[in-house]
């Protein structure tokens, strides 16, 4: 009896340290980095554009070491190996260029898959590691858009504007824009039939040496087509203005201006009027370009018809665009700043009414401008009317040609009761003497987009 109790002791303790190891064994394998079970992440794009003339950037990381991996691409015919370029490669992360394959005259896929198996180096799996596959689905387009230009205004002013008219078209079209300089961009509006687009450009004022104007466009492979958009050329000859700036003016004007628009307030008389007439006006500028390209319309323009724009009625221009003022404090220029519309004076309180259909995008306080209004006419048009005092119009309302929009005022940084007219080419505030001319209207606007129209009647027949 007692050999058995024994026995049955012996084999319950050899029971216990199984046990026991098994466990030991099961946590350790669980429990282990060297057996971690976390796969590895691949981070790739799930669709892909490819011209086969750049690599595509794959990253791969894990909680341990890449044991090794595989890319290869297959157009449901073949599959390729796809010879990679390392860029970074870490303990538990490697940066890929997955190079692009060379297919011969015989096999030009237009689409195909793109997989990337990898293993790590932990010894899960039977000692074969994690794995993780991935599929990529791949479109080859090796073909450059089509961006021509079909017409375009003939002389372009520094301060003025361009109008261009353009055919752009790409089954896996990006972006497309018309570059100044390769400084300002500008977008293209849908005009008149399907792949037709439509802009008008801003020379501005402040950039004084003209390079270039090109169409751009870009489709999501990265094929790139750009094309020079031809221009006679006319430079500026700004007007140099001194203005005298008194200490009556930045106490009752300039530090009035900065509390309006809630900045702070230096002590200095000088350091207010620069705050003022500088950072203030910059960060107007800011919101008046904002606000404009904000407000575009995508719709499809099947004409133009935008009016030549008038002067105030029974006023004088007692500022025009384009002067450069020099802001002279006790004899000493203490500032400079561009002046970029017309300030037109006529009684108090004058009555202020807009020559063109559009909608009322702006009107707010701001800043330098005072009491401002924006109107909204459409291809990246607006006119903006400053200074005012009262207005009769508010935010989306719709203005026909003609309306009384507001009265003259001298709110912001003025002298005395007048208008500030400015016109907006997407944002950018440009000579407005010419949309006040009926001629260079009609030779630059009018005839360019009816010579167009007429083009493009051809090319679709």
């Amino acid at each position: 009896m007692k050999f058995t109790n024994s026995k049955n002791g012996i084999v319950f303790g050899i029971f216990i340290i199984l046990s026991v190891v098994v466990i030991a064994i099961v946590a350790f394998l669980f429990l282990s980095p060297t057996f971690e079970r976390v796969a590895p992440k691949v981070s790739i794009e799930k669709e892909i554009y490819w011209n086969l003339q750049k690599p595509i950037k794959a990253i791969i990381s894990d909680n341990n070491e890449i044991q090794s991996y595989n890319v290869s691409f297959d157009d449901g015919q073949k599959q390729i190996k796809l010879e990679t370029k390392v860029v970074k490669n870490e303990k538990n992360l490697i940066e890929l260029e997955i190079l692009p394959p060379s297919f011969d005259e015989m096999s030009k896929p237009k689409d195909g898959n793109i997989k990337i198996d990898v293993f790590d180096s932990s010894k899960w799996n039977f000692f074969k590691g994690n794995e993780t596959v991935t599929n990529s689905k791949v479109i080859i387009d090796r073909k450059s858009p089509v961006a021509s230009v079909i017409g375009n205004s003939y002389l372009l002013r520094q301060g003025g504007c361009g109008v261009i008219i353009v055919e752009v078209a790409d089954e896996n079209l990006k972006d497309f824009y018309i570059s100044f300089n390769d400084e300002e961009l500008f977008e293209l509006f849908p005009f008149y039939k399907k792949n037709y687009y439509i802009s008008i450009i801003a020379w501005p004022v402040q950039i004084k040496e003209f390079k270039k104007v090109n169409l751009v466009a870009v489709d999501m492979a990265g094929n790139k087509t750009v094309t020079k958009v031809p221009f006679y050329i006319k430079s500026f000859t700004e007007k140099a203005d001194n203005i005298k700036v008194s200490d009556e003016f930045i106490q009752s004007v300039s530090k009035q201006v900065l509390e309006k628009s809630d900045m702070n307030i230096p002590s200095d008389p000088i350091d207010i009027f620069v705050k003022e007439n500088k950072e203030l006006r910059e960060k107007n500028v800011k919101t008046i370009r904002e606000v404009v390209r904000k407000n575009f319309s995508n719709n499809l323009l099947t004409s133009v018809n935008i009016k030549p724009f008038s002067r105030l009625e029974n006023s004088a221009t007692v500022a025009g665009f384009g002067e450069r003022r020099s802001y002279m404090y006790n004899d000493q220029k203490i500032d400079e700043a561009w002046h970029l519309g017309n300030d037109w004076a006529s009684t108090k309180r004058a009555p202020i009414k807009t020559f063109n259909d559009g909608k009322v995008i702006f009107k707010d306080y701001l800043g330098i401008y005072g009491n401002t209004i924006i109107i909204d006419h459409g291809l990246g048009i607006a006119s903006l009317y400053a200074h005012t005092s009262s207005s009769t119009v508010e935010v989306n309302d719709e203005v026909k040609a003609g309306d009384q929009i507001a009265n003259t005022g001298d709110t912001g940084a003025v002298f005395g009761d007048h208008l500030h007219f400015g016109m907006l080419v997407q944002g950018i505030e440009v000579n407005s003497n010419e949309w006040l001319d009926y001629t260079w209207m009609k030779t630059n606007v009018t005839k360019t987009v009816e010579d167009a129209v007429k083009i493009i009647n051809g090319i679709a027949k």
